[in-house]
Parts: structure tokens; C-alpha cells; sequence
């Protein structure tokens, strides 16, 4: 595939499953061998989608940059919602939430095959207010030592 080709691919992925819910497209757009926590493939990353959108109602994945080399997507993304449902352990807040990720995709028979995701979880626990701020600016300044 080319790298626009890609990138597309990437960005009907976030549209159809995470910010809708089109999930008849995910054996369209995600290879069998995908993996997410404990599954594979398209009904795992449903699963997955699912629970977000169970905690987070109103959720919204915003791509904010994308680079394609190769047969890989870097996706830099901003997720918004209101916590309005169950997220784990976490009983809803009610609160607004801001969270960003950046995602590498490998890209396999023109289908989304290997994910590499790293999310700003801590912060989003300390907006819902299940960690102290205190710990979260520890974090950050242990890691600007």
C-alpha cells in the first residue's frame, strides 16, 4: 500500500470504531493476528472500543498528526469525553476528560496488523480523580531529573 494509503486507513479506523460505531468495518480494517490486551483481531478491538465508549459516552478521538513510513502509521491523537460510565475500577465522575496517545500501527495486506500505543493513563486517572496530582507531579519531576 502506499503511505496515503496508509494514513487512510488509519484515520477510517479511528472514524468507524472509535468514534462511531461501525464495527461491521473492523474485519475490513484490522488484520486477524491484531493484537489488543488479551485478544486478537477485529472482535478484540471492538471489545476494546466498547469499553472506552461505556466509560466515556460522548468520546471523541481527535488525530492530531500523522506520518507514514514504510508500511508504519504514527498517529499522534487527543481522546475528550465525559466520564459517565464504569472505567475499570473507576465508578464514574462525571468529570471532563483530556487524554493523549501516541500510536504506531504496522500496516499488513492493506489491514491495521501490529499496534504499539503509549497513552498518558496516569494523567487521565489523576482527572478522574483516581490517583492524587500529588503522585502525578512527582512522576513528572522524576522523570525531568
Amino acid at each position: 500500500m502506499a503511505l496515503n494509503d496508509n494514513k487512510e486507513l488509519v484515520r477510517r479506523f479511528v472514524a468507524a470504531i472509535w468514534n462511531g460505531e461501525e464495527t461491521d468495518l473492523a474485519s475490513e480494517l484490522v488484520h486477524p493476528d491484531y493484537a489488543v490486551g488479551e485478544g486478537r483481531g477485529p472482535d478484540a478491538v471492538i471489545a476494546s472500543a466498547a469499553v472506552y465508549r461505556t466509560a466515556f459516552p460522548d468520546m471523541r478521538w481527535e488525530i492530531e498528526q500523522l506520518i507514514a513510513e514504510g508500511e508504519w502509521v504514527a498517529a499522534r491523537l487527543t481522546l475528550t469525553g465525559t466520564h459517565l460510565g464504569p472505567f475499570g475500577e473507576i465508578a464514574p465522575t462525571g468529570r471532563r476528560v483530556l487524554m493523549r496517545e501516541m500510536i504506531f500501527w504496522r500496516v499488513v495486506d492493506g489491514k491495521l496488523h501490529t499496534v504499539w500505543a503509549q497513552a498518558d493513563a496516569l494523567g487521565l486517572r489523576v482527572q478522574l480523580g483516581a490517583i492524587p496530582a500529588s503522585a502525578w507531579r512527582r512522576s513528572l519531576a522524576n522523570s525531568e531529573e
